[in-house]
């Protein structure tokens, strides 16, 4: 008998072991209402941000998509990306499914009310904060958690990539999830 050595993954985000099981939520898409528990049986990349962010929401969205096309098709077809906007205010569903659709068709950009985002956030421990807005602009920002939070296919956290992983790193954990 031939006996062979098989060990476990290792990741480069932060894992979440045990994995800690998720409340579901059920958000406004372009499309209407979208609930975390419609992707059941798939991994869910979440990520919390705004649609005017000038640069780490972009960038780590487009991370996400190059990441993504590193894998093939078959294999991408197992994750599911989830923008949940925090911008109660300007981020409507049209406005979040205009901004992901920029970086990948497959995306789902979801939006809600002040209290839907209050509760969704405190449940997923997402700290956000619409700043005072620009006496001569009335442009604002919004300070928020910049992490991607993968959830397994029964909607447990397994995984957290902080702000700055690279594209090889998340490449390589997508892969090794898509393998199990």
């Amino acid at each position: 008998m031939i006996y062979q050595r098989v060990t476990a993954p290792s990741y480069n985000g932060i894992v979440i072991s045990p994995p800690k099981p998720m409340p579901m939520f059920t958000l406004q898409s372009v499309n209407g209402p979208v609930s975390l528990d419609s992707f059941r049986g798939k991994y869910v990349l979440l990520y919390f941000g705004y649609t005017s962010c000038p640069d780490i929401c972009p960038i780590t969205l487009a991370s996400l998509t190059q990441a993504l096309s590193k894998l093939d098709s078959k294999k991408v077809g197992r994750f599911q990306v989830i923008f949940v906007s925090v911008d109660y205010k300007r981020d409507t569903p049209d406005v979040s499914n205009a901004f992901v659709k920029r970086f990948n068709s497959n995306f789902i950009g979801l939006s809600g009310t002040e209290d839907q985002i209050n509760q969704v956030t405190s449940e997923y421990g997402i700290y956000y904060k619409l700043n005072p807005p620009d006496p001569k602009t009335g442009f604002y920002s919004v300070d928020h958690t910049a992490v991607v939070m993968t959830l397994n296919s029964v909607g447990e956290l397994i995984l957290i990539w902080p702000y700055g992983t690279q594209i090889d790193q998340e490449a390589s954990d997508l892969a090794a999830l898509a393998n199990q």
